[in-house]
């Protein structure tokens, strides 16, 4: 299996914000950063994905969208990727799922993404953050110790 675990794009400043944080919607440059960085890395063929779950919060949601349109795969909420959810709670709502695809897109927040990177490669000690539009590509069985990180990638890495 490929799993790859995606931090939301550029929100809008929290303070500057008027609405709650569940309703943070990304900014323009948020919602082009995800674009330009989705499709050069689906032109180069290391992204393709069969199915996108996203956390509902506004900004993940908006991020999962972009992603739909640009790999050409659907969409789906699943509650358990809202920000502050546990690694644990993560996996087992996968591990529920009747069908779990081949290649499978997380779109969600920090701390949360990277906990549950760590936990699926098996090292308590490995931790990170993923910058904002930041992607993980996952190898292996979706179990806790049972995949190895492939790669880390960053928008500003691509040129």
């Amino acid at each position: 299996m490929e799993l790859f675990a995606l931090r939301h794009g550029i929100p809008v400043d929290l303070d500057a914000w008027g609405g709650g944080d569940a309703a943070r919607p990304l900014t323009e440059a948020g919602e082009s950063q995800v674009e330009l960085f989705l499709s050069a890395l689906h032109a180069r063929g290391d992204l393709e994905v069969d199915r996108i779950l996203s956390s509902p919060l506004a900004r993940a949601q908006q991020t999962a969208q972009i992603a739909g349109r640009v790999l050409g795969a659907p969409v789906e909420t699943m509650s358990e990727l809202a920000s502050g959810a546990s690694p644990d709670r993560i996996l087992a709502a996968l591990e529920r799922r009747q069908e779990v695809p081949a290649r499978l897109l997380l779109v969600g927040h920090n701390p949360d993404l990277p906990m549950l990177v760590a936990m699926l490669a098996g090292g308590s000690s490995f931790s990170y953050i993923l910058d904002r539009c930041g992607l993980a590509r996952l190898e292996g069985e979706l179990a806790v110790g049972g995949m190895r990180v492939a790669w880390l990638r960053r928008p500003g890495e691509l040129g």
